[in-house]
């Protein structure tokens, strides 16, 4: 049992080495230290505790330019400060908002009953299958994309309401992410000073 702890703590360590963690704040604060950047952050919540962040920084506060990369954070033990950097990249946008989609597949957490992944089939690739489920259980939304050559890229739904679905795509697979029904919208926000 002691060689088989050893062989996963091994097989882990790069990985763990090379995790890039930190509080909200710091990476705000690394994000922001050129001049005029700007965040925008979306903390998706539960319990009033944030363990999802989408960053989005950018050079201006003009209306209708794109951030100019974004990063994706999370923290799986809530009561710690710091989160990780799930992943980050350059490719952001907007899909329309389909609430009465005509995709009938249904998606739901570990132990629902419901499958929490698809690889597509049909005539719906598997981030479609997740989006349009994701809509139709939201009902009117705002639906977010991001994407990366460097792993996975991820939906985020948001309702009306603040209802919020989460979406992890990647390569040919999508599964649902995480879902909540409260958000924290911050924009503009400049260098935290410590």
């Amino acid at each position: 049992m002691r060689h088989l702890m050893l062989a996963v703590v091994l097989f882990l360590a790069p990985a763990l080495a090379h995790a890039e963690c930190r509080e909200l704040r710091d990476f705000i604060k690394q994000e922001t230290a050129g001049p005029d950047k700007y965040v925008d952050t979306f903390a998706f919540r539960r319990d009033h505790k944030a363990n999802n962040v989408l960053m989005l920084v950018k050079n201006t506060t003009a209306r209708g330019h794109l951030p100019d990369r974004w990063l994706f954070l999370h923290r799986d033990d809530p009561q710690s400060a710091a989160y990780c950097v799930v992943n980050r990249g350059v490719t952001f946008g907007q899909h329309q908002d389909m609430p009465e989609n005509s995709s009938g597949n249904n998606f739901g957490p570990s132990g629902s009953g419901l499958p929490r992944c698809s690889t597509g089939g049909g005539e719906f690739s598997a981030a479609e299958q997740l989006r349009y489920w994701a809509n139709r259980e939201l009902g009117a939304s705002s639906i977010l994309y991001t994407a990366s050559p460097d792993g996975p890229g991820f939906q985020f739904l948001i309702s009306n309401d603040q209802d919020w679905i989460i979406i992890e795509d990647d390569h040919d697979e999508s599964c649902l992410y995480d879902r909540g029904t409260d958000l924290m919208l911050r924009f503009n926000t400049t260098l935290i000073n410590p």
